[in-house]
């Protein structure tokens, strides 16, 4: 299927990312430096167990030669990942993945990135109002659609203002059911086809899309009632503690993956 709208274009910009520890998700994002185009994939570290060196299995969409998305397959590759100093998010870059794929297979990878022009500015967010509808991509409790290698999406709000850190900088709150798998999720603000300001004005027939964040944890209630601030696991565990999940999730700000931008300029000698 060619994607057309917002919503089916974000169908190929997440990959499902898997190790020996259970999956996770991951998601294209393209950096623009100067003329320079970086593109790279961006999840939790906790999905790939804190290891700068860890060995993934990349689900991916090919390409034919019209440069259409025509079928799907999986490469194991043992990947160097660039943590984010203190924060649980951290990128590889995709070319090496790509060309593995390329001497394998012989295919060209579909995918659709998200790059810096979706990430909203302090002052763009301080213009969203508190409560805002959310979309999160990804794999909840390792769930998609294995035939046509697609993600599962989930809808929320905000339960804290976007412009606004929660407890500690760089970190935001959502209303929505977090479950194992969708680690490294992208969310969004999405509005297809209108939307309404926080000042009332209405905007029928404009979409609005803004990337806020990648979710990472979830408060959890235990069995004695204390809170729990638990990363979201890659998969599910029985374990002796009965854990009450509250239906929020905490997300790393999407403007704190801009500080890899040294770091990527160092790597490509930019």
């Amino acid at each position: 299927m060619k994607p057309e709208s917002i919503s089916e274009q974000m169908m190929y910009n997440t990959i499902r990312l898997e190790t020996e520890s259970g999956c996770g998700t991951g998601s294209y994002f393209n950096y623009k430096i100067g003329t320079y185009i970086i593109p790279v994939i961006i999840t939790n570290k906790h999905v790939v167990n804190y290891n700068e060196h860890e060995k993934v299995t990349f689900f991916v969409h090919t390409k034919d030669n019209s440069g259409n998305p025509s079928g799907n397959i999986k490469i194991q590759y043992d990947t160097d990942w660039i943590f984010h100093e203190d924060k649980d998010i951290c990128f590889c870059y995709v070319n090496p993945i790509f060309e593995e794929i390329k001497n394998k297979y012989h295919k060209e990878v579909f995918y659709i990135s998200n790059d810096t022009d979706l990430i909203p500015t302090q002052e763009k967010l301080k213009e969203l109002s508190a409560l805002e509808e959310l979309v999160m991509v990804g794999y909840p409790i390792g769930l998609w659609d294995q035939v046509n290698n697609f993600p599962i999406f989930r809808k929320g709000f905000t339960a804290c203002h976007p412009g606004i850190d929660f407890n500690e900088k760089g970190i935001g709150l959502v209303d929505m059911a977090c479950f194992p798998g969708s680690s490294g999720s992208p969310i969004y603000i999405l509005n297809e086809g209108g939307y309404r300001d926080k000042k009332g004005n209405t905007y029928l027939g404009s979409s609005r899309v803004f990337l806020i964040g990648y979710l990472f944890a979830g408060p959890q209630y235990s069995a004695n009632g204390s809170l729990i601030i638990e990363t979201i696991p890659t998969q599910q565990n029985v374990v002796p503690t009965t854990p009450v999940m509250v239906n929020l999730g905490y997300y790393v700000k999407s403007a704190e993956i801009l500080s890899f931008i040294d770091r990527i300029k160092k790597d490509c000698n930019i």
